[in-house]
């Protein structure tokens, strides 16, 4: 496959500007000179004002090349600044050599009018300081005001799919029928009455946008002197003109359209997270129209798609509280990316196989491509053979950048937290694994990692931290004295159920000050509900609300707990005095305990001992997150995942009854086994993880594996170790997995790299259930990431 020379160069011009990504300051500077001018006005208004301002004031642009326009910021590749959320984080900029002379005096000015007005300052000033206290303890380190102003409510995914079908005017119209249904004696009326009319502002503010872009393309052609290039200016402005006002009418037509939107969505607030959803799907209309009639070659559609492809990457998202120099190498790192997903395949609303032509040109590019882009494989036990192991090439040629989910297990769950068997078929990933259905369903990361084996640890010390000695948990009695592995499993619940509530909490202090502070009336209106009921998303006004903690160290619990049920309850090789002493003294000068107890069963290796205890650790958390329900409505569910947490969430938790020493990372993924505990292969590895009660979980639940990339090179035609591959991803579908991801490297490769970054400048890793590029990821992650590839099995 020959990659065209465009998208050669449009490639190459990202790809090295996300070496050095930038920070632009014009949404934060022109959001403030709007919020001066409103500040007596409803804060809905002042939102959608803001947008409208920034949208005509920001540099736009269009490179020499591009067929899709449209930048999110003023740089090649850069983030855009959200002084709303932090403002601190601004004053390190201003130090920093990041901005001109003019970006800095600029920020100078602006920085003094939102001292006491982000929302970082309003959760300083509403969550009580114990509560303060209590996250430094179980947010693992992490402060809540980091932690939660990045908590955005858009880890969602909007329908595109209205967009290009009805336009953006169609819309309009919708607002206005509600409006003049309203019976303003009515107080919720009057209130409705402002939030569409903010809807209103933001739509025309996106139009104008678009048009902005028209008017500059006809301008470039009136300039340009190379035929070929002016015709495609002219072509470009005639759809800008169009859409996305107005429905799509060509394919091309249709990917700007969804593309403009989408850059107004990430300028509206910290829209990391904001998906694309099932683009096979919903563009295979068009695609298939253009096709027809001889207005698109599939080579002219790859090209198209592989230029969409190159847009996702001029976007970062630097969040508010870190260190401002993380973005130089965040972008790469994996920790500054958009987190936007593109879903393939999968079943139609009707159960049927979805898989089209487009679904293999989308991967087809990708091979193209091969930046920071995420895709996610829905598969189902139809999913046609050719289909998926053209996604296993793609992803061993991207070195596991594609994520493959299980359909039947993720519509069961979304059928469990209420949604139609229509709609939960409709499923799209967004952001790193989240499950949602585009433009009905808003299911958002709460902002916590509920660290289970620190839940243990206080269980086994009467709810003192065993490295800092201070009683942070309950008092859950003298593990010495406990008589029966029942004793010990009731003082961890007690431990969990008191973790939880302490989340519940903190997110009830925060989780409503978006609806107050930052709601999103652009964002709102692409949600099925949200007009008719007239409330912001913020507010819960889609049609579903869900969210979920994302757990960290379930592998390690269900190791734990099974090594003391089997170890000191049953077989009584060690009594509980000599556990809790070596637990204490980090296994030094008790060597024959922590052998004795890395020889118990361990989890991933299709053993029901212990694979039933992990089960129990998963039910009972998703249970109790059940019985909670939060701001406005919104019901709690669990996803087995823990993105990076493991290391972090690890540092603060002392020794483990499992073998694990103090202080170390605990098992990646979410219900990865624990480094090297999958003795049995992959096969047992993912029978264990498929017998647990995944669909409880509805967060997801996330499990990563390693293969040496020698492993898949192709010796022998009669039998395919790809068609291999793509069956044992079919099999693990089909006994009830849930998302499955993959690494092709190995440690030799990943220490080279380490001696010689310059070599491997390109080299993709799945890091959790995001990809980056391994040179520029922290030592600390890189570490754990040879730890896991070292010592972890291969197929």
């Amino acid at each position: 496959m020959n990659t065209t020379e465009r998208v050669k160069k449009l490639r190459e011009k990202v790809n090295l500007a996300l070496y050095k990504p930038s920070y632009c300051i014009e949404r934060a500077y022109w959001m403030t000179k709007s919020y001066i001018e409103t500040e007596s006005e409803p804060t809905i208004l002042r939102r959608a004002k803001a947008l409208k301002k920034i949208l005509e004031n920001m540099t736009i642009g269009i490179d020499d090349g591009e067929l899709i326009v449209g930048k999110a910021t003023s740089k090649k590749v850069g983030s855009p600044l959200f002084p709303e959320l932090v403002w601190n984080y601004l004053e390190e900029l201003v130090l920093s050599d990041y901005l001109t002379e003019e970006e800095r005096a600029k920020l100078k000015e602006i920085i003094p009018y939102w001292k006491g007005k982000s929302l970082g300052d309003l959760v300083r000033s509403r969550l009580p300081k114990n509560y303060m206290d209590i996250m430094e303890v179980i947010g693992a380190g992490i402060k809540p005001l980091e932690y939660f102003t990045v908590t955005h409510l858009a880890h969602c995914c909007p329908n595109y799919e209205l967009v290009i079908t009805k336009g953006l005017n169609w819309i309009k119209k919708q607002v206005e029928e509600e409006i003049a249904k309203l019976d303003l004696t009515k107080i919720e009326d009057v209130q409705k009455l402002t939030f569409l009319k903010a809807v209103d502002i933001s739509i025309e503010a996106t139009i104008a946008f678009a048009k902005r872009y028209a008017a500059l393309a006809k301008s470039l052609a009136e300039k340009e002197a190379d035929a070929q290039r002016r015709d495609e200016l002219e072509n470009i402005a005639r759809i800008c003109e169009w859409v996305p006002a107005n429905p799509a009418r060509s394919f091309h037509e249709a990917l700007q359209s969804l593309w403009f939107v989408y850059i107004c969505l990430a300028v509206e607030g910290l829209a990391a997270g904001i998906s694309f959803g099932r683009m096979d799907q919903y563009l295979y209309p068009f695609y298939k129209k253009d096709l027809e009639e001889g207005k698109l070659t599939k080579e002219q559609a790859r090209e198209l798609i592989a230029l969409f492809y190159i847009k996702m990457n001029e976007l970062a998202f630097h969040f508010p509280g870190a260190p401002v120099s993380t973005l130089e190498k965040g972008v790469r790192a994996g920790s500054e990316t958009t987190l936007s997903v593109i879903t393939l395949g999968g079943v139609t609303r009707e159960g049927l196989d979805a898989t089209n032509e487009l679904s293999y040109l989308f991967l087809e590019a990708e091979e193209e491509v091969k930046l920071l882009e995420e895709i996610a494989v829905r598969v189902h036990p139809n999913t046609p053979e050719d289909f998926l192991i053209k996604a296993c090439e793609v992803a061993k040629k991207v070195t596991g950048k594609i994520k493959f989910v299980c359909d039947p297990t993720v519509i069961k769950q979304l059928v469990k937290d209420g949604k139609t068997i229509e709609d939960a078929r409709d499923y799209a990933i967004t952001g790193c694994f989240i499950r949602t259905v585009p433009g009905r369903s808003h299911d958002i990361w709460m902002g916590g990692f509920p660290n289970l084996p620190l839940a243990l640890e206080l269980a086994l010390n009467n709810g003192v931290s065993r490295l800092t000695g201070k009683q942070i948990g309950p008092k859950t009695g003298d593990p010495r004295k406990f008589k029966s592995y029942n004793e010990l499993w009731n003082a961890y619940k007690t431990q969990v159920e008191w973790l939880l509530r302490n989340f519940i909490v903190i997110s009830n202090f925060i989780v409503p000050l978006y609806s107050e502070f930052m709601p999103y009336p652009l964002l709102s209106s692409l949600f099925n509900g949200c007009i008719k009921k007239g409330k912001d998303i913020t507010s819960g006004g889609a049609l579903y609300n869900t969210g979920s903690f994302w757990a960290v160290g379930i592998p390690n619990v269900g190791d734990s707990l099974a090594a003391v049920k089997k170890v000191v309850f049953e077989d009584k090789k060690i009594s509980m005095d000599r556990l809790i002493e070596a637990l204490e003294k980090n296994f030094e000068g008790y060597e024959d305990v922590e052998y004795i107890l890395k020889r118990a069963p361990k989890f991933g290796n299709d053993n029901d001992y212990v694979d039933s205890i992990v089960n129990d650790v998963l039910v009972h958390l998703c249970d109790e997150v059940a019985k909670y329900e939060v701001f406005m409505g919104r019901k709690l569910t669990v996803a087995a995942a823990n993105v990076v947490h493991h290391i972090f969430c690890g540092k603060v938790v002392g020794a483990l009854p499992d073998g694990r020493k103090a202080g170390e990372p605990f098992a990646d993924g979410g219900l990865s086994p624990y480094y090297g505990r999958n003795v049995n292969g992959i096969t047992s590895t993912m029978r264990s993880v498929a017998k647990l009660e995944l669909w409880r979980a509805s967060g997801g639940n996330v499990l990563n594996i390693k293969f040496n990339p020698n492993d898949l090179k192709e010796e022998f035609k009669i039998e395919s170790k790809m068609r291999k591959f793509a069956s044992l991803i079919k099999t693990f579908v089909k006994i009830g997995g849930d998302l499955v991801q993959f690494s092709f490297v190995n440690a030799e490769m990943l220490r080279d790299a380490q001696r010689n970054p310059e070599k491997y400048r390109d080299l993709l890793v799945r890091v959790a259930t995001y990809s980056a590029y391994f040179v520029d990821i922290p030592r600390e992650i890189q570490e754990d990431l040879i730890r896991r590839t070292e010592i972890g099995g291969s197929w």
